[in-house]
C-alpha cells in the first residue's frame, strides 16, 4: 500500500460533508468519517472503522457518499483542507515518510491491505505534514506538524487505544 504513494502526488485533502440549507445562508457542515486524498489519478480513502477509532488506507476511484447521508435531503459535498495543511506552496507533493500506528491485538503489518491504523501521519516533499486520528468522537481529526508527537506524549504510560500499539515508519 505505502510503497503504491511514492508513485502518486498528492493534490488536495477532501473532508466529506453536506450542504445544511436550513438556516438563512448555505453553510458547509463536516462529516468527517472518512477523508480523502485526492491524486492526479484517483483517491487515497482514510476510513474510520465502525466506532473503534481505527482507520484503514485504501486506493479508490471516487469518494463515497457516508451511508449516514445517503437518504438525507441535505446535498453531498467535499470540503477542501489542502490550503490548512500545505498553506499555498504546492500544486502536488509527493508522499516521503508515513508514520504510525498499528494496533497491539492486530496480526496484519503496515501496508498490507485492510490494515487497521490507530492514527497516521504523512509527511510529504518540502517538510509539510498531515496527522490522522480516527480516535476523535465525531471521526476523523485532522493535524499538522507535530500532532503525532504531541499525542504520543499524552498518551504515554495511560492505557489508551494508541498502547500498546505497534508503531511503525514506512519511507521510499
Amino acid at each position: 500500500m505505502f510503497d503504491r504513494m511514492s508513485h502518486v502526488r498528492v493534490r488536495d485533502i477532501l473532508v466529506p460533508g453536506y450542504i445544511d440549507r436550513d438556516e438563512g445562508r448555505p453553510e458547509f457542515k463536516p462529516f468527517p468519517v472518512s477523508v480523502y486524498l485526492e491524486l492526479e489519478e484517483g483517491f487515497i480513502e482514510l476510513a474510520s472503522v465502525r466506532d473503534e477509532g481505527r482507520m484503514t488506507v485504501g486506493f479508490v476511484a471516487e469518494p463515497r457518499v457516508p451511508e449516514a447521508l445517503l437518504d438525507d435531503d441535505d446535498e453531498f459535498c467535499l470540503g477542501s483542507r489542502g490550503l490548512d495543511v500545505f498553506t499555498d506552496a504546492y500544486e502536488s507533493l509527493r508522499v516521503t515518510r508515513v508514520r504510525g500506528v498499528v494496533p497491539g491485538a492486530s496480526t496484519s503489518e503496515a501496508g498490507e491491505p485492510g490494515t487497521e491504523y490507530d492514527c497516521l501521519e504523512f509527511r510529504f516533499e518540502d517538510g509539510w505534514y498531515l496527522f490522522v486520528d480516527p480516535g476523535y468522537h465525531f471521526g476523523i481529526r485532522l493535524g499538522g506538524e507535530g500532532a503525532y508527537d504531541r499525542l504520543s506524549e499524552l498518551n504515554a504510560g495511560r492505557p489508551t487505544s494508541l498502547a500498546p500499539g505497534r508503531p511503525f515508519v514506512w519511507t521510499p
